[in-house]
């Protein structure tokens, strides 16, 4: 399982617990930071797939977190996950936004089993046939990706090699199987094709902070969250 979880708030050491238990049974990318002095900048930056709120104390200290991200147009469509404790939700109104809560102090094995399932939903290809990745959408019935909002126009040839490396996350493919997978086993080209593809595709959907394509030296190529 790929995918990055940003957790902001250590309260009683619950942050941590979790990230812990995260570590010792995913390959995921875990980040703890402290809620003193933290910003919005700051957990904008980190990207994440799933983030994890962990307020000191209360419930409205949790919502004017996530109001404060919800205003940022690039923390739009992240899950949010809330930590509190059991009696502050008893008259909680959780906003849509929130995706799951996880109640204090945790019961890890639970926990975990709810961020692994929740980042599958995340990582996930469902009955509409859409492909979504963190910010990037691959709608099959349409033939359209966009990252964000941002509609990007690929040809066929690179929507069937995103694609298929999106619906397959984390599995190294060498050139010979994608040549075989994606253009067909009619395809009599050489290998470099596959190389001059990834790089234009790359070229429209990553950036800076944007990584979906990882190149694995002397095998191939494999798909990874951002």
């Amino acid at each position: 399982m790929i995918g990055k979880i940003l957790i902001i708030g250590d309260q009683n050491g619950e942050g941590q617990k979790l990230r812990d238990s995260l570590k010792k049974e995913t390959n995921l990318t875990l980040r703890l930071i402290s809620l003193n002095g933290v910003s919005i900048s700051t957990a904008i930056e980190q990207d994440a797939d799933i983030l994890v709120i962990n307020p000191k104390a209360s419930y409205l200290e949790a919502m004017d977190i996530y109001y404060s991200l919800k205003k940022e147009p690039q923390m739009q469509d992240t899950p949010l996950v809330l930590m509190l404790d059991e009696n502050e939700m008893k008259s909680a109104d959780l906003p849509s936004g929130i995706q799951d809560v996880l109640y204090r102090p945790l019961r890890l094995p639970e926990a975990v089993s709810r961020i692994k399932l929740l980042l599958k939903r995340v990582h996930k290809v469902d009955q509409k046939d859409i492909i979504r990745s963190g910010k990037l959408t691959i709608d099959i019935a349409k033939y359209e990706v966009k990252i964000g909002e941002k509609k990007i126009d690929l040809t066929f040839t690179e929507f069937e090699l995103l694609k298929f490396l999106c619906s397959n996350p984390g599995t190294v493919f060498t050139r010979e199987v994608l040549l075989n997978k994606v253009w067909g086993y009619e395809y009599y080209g050489g290998t470099r094709t596959v190389d001059v593809h990834i790089r234009r595709l790359r070229s429209k959907i990553e950036g800076k902070s944007l990584m979906f394509i990882d190149t694995v030296r002397n095998i191939g190529y494999k798909f990874i969250s951002e």
